[in-house]
This record gives structure tokens, C-alpha cells and sequence, in this order.
């Protein structure tokens, strides 16, 4: 009994533990804007109906973040629509404005403001997701820097970390150019040198230059003389190494002028101002079309509810939708669903630069733990046979071997 009871007092304190931490994490969400774990999210909302109900009930990236205003201001001029056709006008006013009511839904019934939205979505929708595609990734330049200059002397290493470095003070320049988060993050070009990502002789070269167009491109120049001179030094030797270096990165460079294109090149006024003004009239025609004027035998508007919950719905939807495109068209900026650079940022500086050359050059460890070449042994002279993840297939039994 006593066994039993320290079991359950500690599961007590280890289901206590995991609640606070999860409203700790909540609050400090909700009051520093901090990002909501999407993983933990998705999985909520697909594996159970209260993951589903914490998805609906969610404030931050949600749809009634952006279209709330627009709800209020549809229900109060509903609302003072209706108080004035029902103690205001007289019976021939009456008869006007169900005439009226009439038109609007005739022109409402006309409107398809759903195909203009999908259509409108569906473009940019395959922008946004192509943008993130196109966001260059140094790990590929990286392992075939790391691949073909080899050795330990200080020169060499200094070489590689400086032809990544280059690749990404490329990225970061370009960035610094589309992207206010960024801008903020590295205001100067002194910020850059603080950050590590620009040397001071590269400063005094980049300043040195007349900035007649965008200069994110000149590092790619810096990283060409640096891998020749690298050649003719001797350093690279292998011509496939040297061909394959350069491939990477005049990928990774193209992939900085794509972004830099879908910058600047954007998506037409015209077809957003269609979209826009087709939403936003047919919620002004609801405004009359909608309204209870008494029972009809061509309607079903034989319940007087008010309010256009109906109504009201769609306006969520479709508004929703429109918000949607038009805070998706650009991610480099600050909205909730724009990406996030600055982790990109960090992250490729210290995977590549920091942690990336040296992790690999001084810690790579064996293929195998014993000298022989043999399997991985358990201590007791018997062999393992698992497979790859096979001790994490039962993540309650893994939970009781740590405790």
C-alpha cells in the first residue's frame, strides 16, 4: 500500500508539473505575442475533439482576429437598417424599401463572389507556398564546401567558414531589403559586423560601392574570388569539386534573385481590387436584401431572427477568405502569418558557421561503437538487434524506463 501510494502521489505531481507548464506557456503566449507551437496545434486538432475545440477557441492567427471589425459595423448598420424600417418609415416607405429589398437580392443572386475568391486565393495561396520554396537554404553549399576543401590548418578552415559566411551575408542583405523584421533586427551595416556576418574590410568594400540598384548580390563576387583564388592556390584541387561548389552556389544565388523578384513584382492592383469590392458590395447589398420585412410564400424568411446569423456566417467566411489572401500575398512582413527570417536567420548562422564546419571537422563520431566494426553491444556481451527507433515505438513504456 504504501508502494501504491508514492506511485499515484508522484503521478499527482507529474500531471501538476505538465499543467502548469502548459498554462505558463499559454499566458506568456497570449501576453508576448510568442509563437504557438503548430505542431502541437495540428496534432490537437486532428487527433481529438477538444484539440479541434482549442484550435476554434484560439485568438492569435485566428480567423476572428481579422474580421471582427467588419462583423461589428455589418451588425450595427443591420441593426439601425432595421430599427428604422420597422418604427421609422410609413407604410409607403415600407413598400419602397421592400421594393429595394428585392433589387439587392436580385443583384446578390447574380454575384459570384465565391469563384472570384477562390480563384483569388488559390493565386495567391500558390505564391506565398512558392516564395517559402524559393527561401535559399545553405546546407547543400555547406556539405560540399566541407566535402572538397579538406584540412586542418587554420587557413583552410578559414576559408570555408568565410565562402558560407559570404553565401549568407548575401541572404542577410537581401532580406534586410524585402523584410521590415529584418530591417530592424540588422539596421546598419555596423550591425552586421557586430552580428559576425560582415567583416570590416567587407563593410569599407560595400560602402565603397554606388548603390545605383539593390547590392544584396555583391558577397556572390567576394565568394567567386575566394573559391579562385582557392584554386590557384592549390587549396581545391579536384575540377568536379571545384564544378559542384559553384553549382550550389548559383543555385543558392538564384534562389535570392527569385525572392528578391517576387518582390518586386507583385501580385496586380487590379485583380485584388476586383476581389475587394466584389466582397465588400455584396455585404452592402445584404445590408438591405437581407432584412426581415415580414412572411413571404417565395422566401423562407418566415421567422423574424433580428440578426442575420446567416448572413453573418458569411461574412466570416467570405471576409475571412479575403483576409487570408491579403495577408498571405506578402510573408516578408510583420503579420502573424509571415515567416519568421529571424529564425531562419539564426538558424543558418549557427548551423553553417558556428556550429556547422567545426561540428563536423572536430566531432564526427565512428560509424560503429566497437573497434571491430561489430554491432553496438548492451554491456552485458549481447548483441542488439533493434532497429532505428525501435526503443521510441512505445512512448508510455520509454516514459517509465527514464523514470
Amino acid at each position: 500500500m504504501h508502494k501504491k501510494s508514492e506511485i499515484n502521489c508522484y503521478v499527482y505531481h507529474y500531471t501538476l508539473q505538465h499543467v502548469l507548464h502548459f498554462i505558463v506557456d499559454r499566458v506568456d503566449n497570449m501576453t508576448t505575442g510568442g509563437s504557438i507551437y503548430p505542431d502541437e496545434m495540428d496534432k490537437g486538432a486532428t487527433s481529438n475533439h477538444m484539440g479541434i475545440g482549442r484550435m476554434l477557441i484560439m485568438w492569435r492567427r485566428s480567423v476572428y482576429k481579422v474580421v471582427y471589425q467588419e462583423l461589428i459595423v455589418f451588425l450595427l448598420l443591420f441593426g439601425i437598417l432595421s430599427l428604422v424600417y420597422r418604427l421609422v418609415l410609413n407604410d409607403d416607405q415600407k413598400k419602397y424599401f421592400e421594393q429595394s429589398k428585392a433589387f439587392f437580392q436580385s443583384y446578390i443572386d447574380h454575384l459570384s463572389v465565391p469563384f472570384l475568391l477562390g480563384f483569388y486565393v488559390t493565386t495567391v495561396a500558390g505564391r506565398w507556398w512558392q516564395q517559402y520554396l524559393t527561401i535559399p537554404w545553405p546546407d547543400r553549399l555547406m556539405l560540399s564546401i566541407q566535402i572538397y576543401i579538406t584540412g586542418d590548418q587554420e587557413p583552410i578552415r578559414e576559408l570555408k567558414q568565410g565562402l558560407v559566411r559570404r553565401s549568407l551575408l548575401m541572404l542577410v542583405l537581401l532580406l534586410r531589403s524585402i523584410s521590415p523584421a529584418v530591417r530592424r533586427r540588422y539596421p546598419t551595416l555596423q550591425s552586421l559586423v557586430l552580428d559576425g556576418v560582415m567583416t570590416r574590410k567587407e563593410k569599407q568594400s560595400f560602402e565603397s560601392i554606388v548603390p545605383v540598384v539593390n547590392l544584396f548580390w555583391v558577397p556572390a563576387t567576394w565568394f567567386a574570388a575566394a573559391l579562385q583564388d582557392a584554386v590557384s592556390d592549390g587549396i581545391l584541387t579536384n575540377e568536379s569539386g571545384t564544378k559542384l561548389i559553384m553549382e550550389e552556389f548559383l543555385e543558392f544565388r538564384a534562389n535570392c534573385g527569385a525572392l528578391w523578384s517576387y518582390n518586386w513584382v507583385s501580385i496586380p492592383m487590379i485583380y485584388t481590387q476586383v476581389c475587394t469590392l466584389s466582397t465588400y458590395s455584396y455585404f452592402i447589398a445584404c445590408l438591405v436584401a437581407r432584412q426581415y420585412t415580414g412572411p413571404s410564400h417565395q422566401s423562407l424568411q418566415d421567422i423574424d431572427i433580428v440578426l442575420p446569423i446567416g448572413t453573418a456566417m458569411e461574412l466570416v467566411c467570405y471576409v475571412g477568405l479575403l483576409k487570408v489572401a491579403e495577408q498571405i500575398k506578402n510573408p516578408f512582413g510583420d503579420s502573424d502569418e509571415d515567416f519568421d527570417l529571424n529564425f531562419l536567420i539564426t538558424r543558418h548562422l549557427r548551423v553553417t558557421v558556428q556550429l556547422g564546419l567545426d561540428y563536423v571537422d572536430v566531432t564526427c563520431p565512428p560509424l560503429t561503437n566497437a573497434d571491430s566494426g561489430q554491432a553496438a553491444s548492451n554491456g552485458a556481451g549481447d548483441i542488439l538487434q533493434l532497429m532505428p527507433g525501435q526503443l521510441l515505438q512505445d512512448e508510455h513504456a520509454s516514459k517509465l524506463i527514464q523514470h
